[in-house]
């Protein structure tokens, strides 16, 4: 708490449930530091909590209205083009009431309500039994009734599914990929029946979302890492607990594992210490309580997380190898086991097996014993060099995900007679075995993302043409990635024809080609039947001197190009020649980055493209240039009506960052959105672009860096709409910089937040007393 010493701070400290005194006093002794006029809010249901913490000020909140009750049930009850009738609206009104002014009911109830628009079943709600009845179970776990009767009008299979979901924490936070991993774990446990063909995953995605329409699962902002994030809401959470009763267990800081029963058949961890050595104390003194478990999980269930304290590993190892016969559900994720005795096959009824962020070399044969496993989960497994020989024969894998086994050298014989295989991440061709790429012509349902690496290895594309890609229509994405290696291929011509027969599905919607030794791509990069694609990227394609008209993918948004070592100029054949982006190119592209481009020197735009009044990227927001030595200027001379954040970096050869050939000086309504601008490494800028900054009027950040060269700023001065500027190693200008005695001061002390650093100096931070100057944070 060191860093709050004489600042003023606003810190938020939600849902708090600590009656602990002394905990609560140590952390507050942290804040005593902070400046006058710092603040601390708490919210918490508990008044135990308030009389712990303070005495001085509480806010209690109201109910919601019931007027302010009906919004939110009428925007969750109805699509955006249907309104509510007379007749629904009288008894939704009614129900709103029974929701008691809480938001959480009032979502779930018109979750429920969403799919049903006959006002008889809406009655039979309102009219429910359940929100009368007052069991004692009900009074001792305080469950909302609405909650219940969300839970009450479930189907049966999904009631079950919902309950299953009390093996994770309160307050767990799921991430996209989890919830993919929790339809595989409802599927090993059986809990998802396939009709008339239907898949169990298609099954699995439609429960899902029946749970989320019902706000059992609600959206919750980001985690660190940026990443969207769903949570159950406590009181859905103890719903789910008060339904699986005995049946589902997670060991925490709060469960105490000897109440752990005969009963229980769920049981989840956490990658830490405490966990596994409750766990372990378990195996010696209770080991019959643990003969009916069908799940162990590891958590949280990302691949982010690493455990290696050796001892309770040795727990772990000894005590679900001896007694897991009925696991349907085995994950050691995160834990450091170096391999897997023999007697692992004796879990015959595996189903599901999370072996990720492990340091195991290989996996024993008995593993392809297992034929009722559904899902193999090895990402991370850097020390894994092989998979058994006989891993073919577990015929209804139906996810197999290897992502990240860099030591893996090539994939175990017979692949194609896994016939279920609807994951496979990777398929690596090994040396003399480019040949077993048609293996994949005979998996039909592979979907999400597949990773073909070893391409060089090919030697004859008739192989490449039986893998069938084409028609592989659940495929989301696709890496193709060749290797440092020599090609077994050496015409350019036919290496051309190698990409042309790797033409996947026009369903794809993300694209990585890596490595690719030819000259030209083929025509089916950047054709506009590819209107799914959403990213590209094109990675150290060194032989490649013409870009392919990425500008007919009507969908594009992120596109990332780099190492095309034989491009010199991007100009119009970028754009393509369809005639419905002839005039439109690039109509959905958000972010452009562009690096290691050692030979680039221009942009060579027609005059009509340049133009163009909507721009030749219309949408973009972002450009990122990286490392492209002989590039002269950043920018084209045209429009980006939507661009707001310009990066450049590393090039050497760079004279401006705009370029105004066609006009004295650059048009006012140019960069119209523009709020951020980065210059950093660019030795030979010596000044920037005349007047061109100055009608930049949206640029709020300027940064500067490590341009030694750079003799001064703009003869005319900076934007009065920038508040922040920072120079970074850039001698010349940091003396014409310095506040009141600087040729450039008068330019730049407008600026409310100034930073000037130097590599041989001690940060110098330059503060407009003039103005409102912030440095940290602004309250």
């Amino acid at each position: 708490m060191g860093a709050l010493a004489g600042k003023r701070f606003l810190f938020v400290l939600d849902d708090v449930w600590n009656e602990n005194y002394g905990r609560w006093d140590s952390l507050k002794s942290g804040f005593q530091s902070g400046a006058h006029g710092s603040k601390i809010i708490v919210t918490t249901r508990s008044k135990n909590v308030v009389s712990t913490m303070s005495k001085r000020v509480m806010h209690e909140l109201k109910l919601v209205s019931d007027e302010d009750c009906w919004l939110v049930f009428e925007k969750h009850a109805f699509d955006d083009s249907a309104e509510a009738t007379a007749q629904l609206k009288e008894i939704g009104l009614e129900i709103v009431k029974r929701c008691k002014g809480l938001p959480l009911a009032v979502k779930s109830v018109a979750g429920l309500l969403r799919s049903t628009p006959n006002p008889e079943e809406w009655r039979k709600i309102l009219n429910s039994d359940i929100w009368k009845l007052q069991f004692r179970e009900h009074l001792k776990n305080d469950i909302v009734p609405a909650l219940w009767l969300s839970y009450h009008f479930l189907p049966p299979a999904l009631k079950r599914c919902f309950a299953y979901c009390s093996i994770f924490p309160k307050d767990y936070e799921f991430r996209e990929g989890d919830m993919e991993k929790i339809i595989w774990l409802w599927m090993a446990e059986g809990l998802l029946t396939p009709e008339d063909g239907e898949r169990m995953e298609d099954i699995g995605k439609a429960y899902l979302q029946a749970l989320i329409s019902r706000s059992f699962f609600q959206p919750s902002g980001t985690n660190i890492w940026g990443k969207p994030v769903m949570v159950m809401h406590d009181l859905v959470h103890d719903l789910a607990m008060f339904i699986s009763g005995e049946f589902c267990f997670s060991c925490g800081d709060s469960n105490d594992l000897s109440n752990l029963g005969t009963k229980s058949c769920h049981l989840s961890y956490r990658k830490r210490s405490g966990d596994l050595m409750k766990l372990g104390a378990v195996s010696q003194s209770r080991e019959k309580k643990l003969m009916s478990l069908h799940t162990l999980l590891a958590l949280p269930l990302p691949t982010d997380y690493f455990y290696s304290d050796y001892e309770a590993v040795l727990l772990l190892h000894e005590l679900f190898l001896k007694v897991g016969g009925c696991l349907r559900v085995l994950s050691l994720s995160g834990v450091s086991i170096f391999g897997l005795p023999n007697s692992i096959g004796n879990m015959k009824y595996l189903r599901y097996l999370d072996l990720s962020l492990t340091s195991i070399k290989e996996l024993p044969d008995s593993i392809c014993t297992f034929y009722n496993l559904q899902t193999l989960l090895l990402s991370c497994c850097f020390h894994l060099v092989r998979l058994p020989t006989r891993l073919a024969a577990l015929v209804n894998l139906r996810h197999l995900d290897i992502r990240r086994t860099y030591s893996l050298k090539e994939m175990p014989p017979q692949m194609c007679k896994m016939k279920s295989l609807q994951t496979l991440s990777d398929f690596v061709l090994g040396e003399n075995g480019g040949w077993r790429i048609k293996e994949l012509g005979e998996l039909p349902l592979l979907g999400g993302c597949l990773r073909i690496s070893g391409l060089e290895y090919i030697a004859d594309v008739k192989d490449v043409l039986e893998a069938n890609l084409k028609d592989k229509k659940f495929l989301s994405k696709l890496i193709l990635e060749w290797g440092w290696r020599g090609d077994y291929i050496t015409s350019s011509q036919q290496k051309r024809e190698v990409l042309e027969a790797l033409q996947p599905h026009t369903n794809l919607k993300k694209l990585t080609i890596w490595g690719y030794r030819g000259t030209i791509f083929p025509d089916w990069v950047g054709h506009e039947s590819f209107c799914n694609m959403v990213a590209v990227r094109l990675d150290s394609c060194r032989n490649v001197w013409k870009l392919p008209p990425l500008g007919q993918l009507s969908s594009l948004r992120r596109l990332k190009i780099s190492g095309l070592g034989g491009v010199v100029s991007i100009g119009n054949e970028f754009f393509g020649s369809s005639s419905t982006t002839i005039n439109h190119p690039f109509t959905s592209l958000e972010e452009l980055e562009i690096s290691f481009m050692g030979p680039w020197e221009e942009w060579s735009f027609s005059s009509d493209r340049l133009g163009q009044e909507s721009g030749v990227f219309p949408s973009l927001t972002k450009l990122v240039i990286r490392i492209c030595n002989k590039l002269t200027v950043g920018l084209p001379d045209c429009h980006f009506p939507s661009l707001k954040s310009i990066v450049i970096a590393g090039c050497a050869e760079m004279e401006g960052v705009f370029l105004c050939q066609s006009r004295q000086e650059m048009d006012t309504n140019a960069f119209p959105s523009l709020q951020s601008i980065s210059i950093k490494r660019c030795k030979k800028l010596k000044g920037l672009n005349s007047r061109a900054f100055q009608h930049l009027t949206s640029l709020q950040n300027l940064e500067i860096g490590y341009c030694r060269e750079l003799e001064c700023l703009p003869q005319e001065g900076l934007p009065l709409s920038l508040s922040s500027l920072r120079i970074e190693d850039c001698p010349v200008l940091e003396e014409r910089c310095q506040r009141g005695t600087g040729e450039d001061w008068p330019k730049i002390q407008h600026i409310p937040k100034i930073d000037i650093l130097s590599i041989a100096k001690t940060k110098v931070p330059e503060r407009n007393r003039g103005g409102l100057h912030r440095l940290g944070l602004i309250l």
